[in-house]
């Protein structure tokens, strides 16, 4: 057999419908064909597995961040600020047109001119490292205003380039104060415009250690600023490498 095959080449054209197939010797076609098969899409044009993959992300995402609070929590409890790592100690009460005392957005921005108490100063970090805002490290989705990335980063800038017009000094200030953000501080139906910048909240997280550190709180140590700060910044690295390699597997 393997003296029949040593000369033969063997030739393949693969497409996400169909693959094309021939075997060539020196002197001649030997044989060739194609076999086809339905597209692994929908009629939208979208892979079948799209929807699997969203909900396994959206798992995952919900998954790691409830690691990073519970872990944020027992940070809190273990330098005083709390007393038990029940959620319902960073539960914010309902807001109040009255009494926005416990809002965390309005104790973020009082936190750079006043003093904090240990459980509001504890429900302004649960709040900035809970939302930490958009970041994306595809080079792709910024030229892409289209995508949903490339929305969401539109809405960054703009809220970026509004606390900077507006001359507040964090962007926890921004929605707090200003009157465009008094209806809604989240994105809703589609919309993006209030999108913010991990970047920027991870200075404001930095900038409220400071001056709380500076106004006397005592549970504002850089020693407890460097583990939030940590906690906040965390990503997952890209798969790359042997990392990328272990997941491969042999084709059945």
């Amino acid at each position: 057999m393997e003296g029949n095959t040593r000369n033969l080449t063997f030739g393949f054209d693969i497409g996400i419908a169909s693959v094309g197939w021939a075997v060539l010797s020196p002197e001649r076609i030997i044989n060739l064909g194609v076999r086809a098969f339905d597209k692994a899409e929908n009629e939208k044009g979208e892979p079948l597995n799209l929807a699997r993959r969203l909900a396994r992300t959206q798992r995952t995402r919900l998954s790691r961040r409830v690691m990073r609070l519970k872990k944020l929590r027992r940070l809190l409890r273990d330098h005083g600020l709390v007393a038990s790592v029940n959620e319902s100690e960073f539960v914010t009460p309902p807001r109040s047109k009255h009494n926005t005392s416990n809002d965390p957005w309005f104790l973020r921005a009082r936190g750079l001119d006043a003093k904090l108490e240990p459980g509001e100063w504890a429900r302004v970090l649960y709040h900035l490292v809970k939302h930490r805002g958009f970041f994306s490290a595809r080079k792709s989705e910024t030229a892409d205003e289209k995508s949903e990335g490339g929305k969401l980063l539109k809405g960054v800038r703009g809220t970026a380039n509004l606390r900077a017009e507006k001359n507040y000094r964090t962007l926890g200030e921004l929605l707090a104060k200003d009157e465009a953000f008094k209806a809604a501080k989240r994105n809703k139906a589609g919309s993006y415009a209030n999108s913010l910048s991990r970047h920027e909240l991870g200075e404001e997280l930095k900038l409220l250690f400071a001056q709380q550190r500076a106004l006397g709180n005592p549970h504002a140590s850089k020693a407890l600023q460097a583990q939030v700060v940590e906690l906040f910044e965390y990503q997952k690295p890209a798969l790359t490498g042997e990392a990328m390699l272990k997941l491969l597997g042999k084709c059945t």
